[in-house]
């Protein structure tokens, strides 16, 4: 029985040795890949209303907005990696209510934005292609502009849509970021391929009103939907895949021995210590 236990409790060690051994030479191997590739998913946005108990009563649509961009992957030791990235997406929220007039409403903003995003990654290596991350860092944008449209049946029925630029819209954006995500690693060629599959929460911490709006030089559209008194945050949840390839190639140590100088004089085929 106590042999048993022995035996079990080598092989357990074994195990985890190996296990370790896999994930040293997996972090050896990110620790010198720089990668570059393309980013693509949707993104759900909102706004987060502030000091406006009406506006934050009212239940807003669920939105599928497409999202697109640049990456990089720049491993920064054995467990970090910087992964800045240049990303176009849409913001905006959509929502429906009844007026007091009794018409029935509906509003959705649609808003087309540049962001420079300075994510830093933490991550488990336990295979190549199981490497478990978390992310987090901050974001700053620019509103390329974008569409404020708004329907209202009788008794004042119209169909309104406006583009949304500075006097509707605050131009810059800024906010943070955090997510969950998983890496794989896989050999192509003499390179690597990264795969990079993530799910992250961005929060706007910039109030998205116009200042024309807030200092009465514009007037506001749409004041049922929303009041200038308070504040208006955008947030978002988005889901992206990543596909990036590394810069410098898989370093082949055995290469090294191919070359005719270590074989064997007369003997070819044959590589000499081996």
């Amino acid at each position: 029985m106590r042999t048993t236990i022995k035996y079990g409790v080598l092989l357990l060690l074994l195990t985890v040795l190996q296990i370790d051994a896999k994930a040293q030479a997996v972090r050896k191997q990110e620790s010198q890949s720089v990668y570059l590739g393309l980013k693509g998913g949707l993104n759900l946005p909102r706004m987060l209303y502030f000091q406006n108990e009406a506006l934050g009563q009212i239940k807003q649509d669920t939105l599928l907005k497409p999202i697109g961009g640049v990456f990089a992957d720049i491993p920064l030791g054995d467990f970090v990696s910087a992964a800045p990235e240049v990303m176009f997406v849409q913001r905006g929220c959509g929502m429906k209510y009844s007026h007091f007039s009794g018409a029935d409403v509906a509003y959705e903003m649609n808003l087309r934005y540049v962001d420079l995003r300075l994510p830093l990654e933490v991550r488990w290596a336990f295979q190549p292609y199981l490497q478990p991350y978390i992310t987090f860092g901050i974001e700053a944008g620019f509103c390329l502009g974008g569409a404020i449209g708004m329907t209202r049946t009788a008794p004042a029925a119209f169909n309104q849509t406006i583009d949304a630029g500075k006097a509707n819209m605050n131009q810059i954006h800024v906010g943070a970021l955090a997510g969950l995500g998983i890496r794989s690693v896989f050999e192509v060629g003499k390179r690597d391929l990264l795969l990079k599959l993530s799910a992250t929460y961005h929060q706007g911490l910039l109030d998205s009103y116009s200042k024309m709006e807030k200092d009465g030089t514009a007037a506001p559209q749409n004041v049922n939907a929303y009041q200038i008194t308070g504040n208006r945050l955008p947030q978002g949840l988005e889901l992206t895949l990543g596909i990036g390839i590394s810069l410098n190639r898989r370093d082949d140590a055995c290469s090294t021995f191919s070359n005719d100088r270590y074989r064997r004089k007369g003997i070819r085929g044959r590589l000499f210590g081996f």
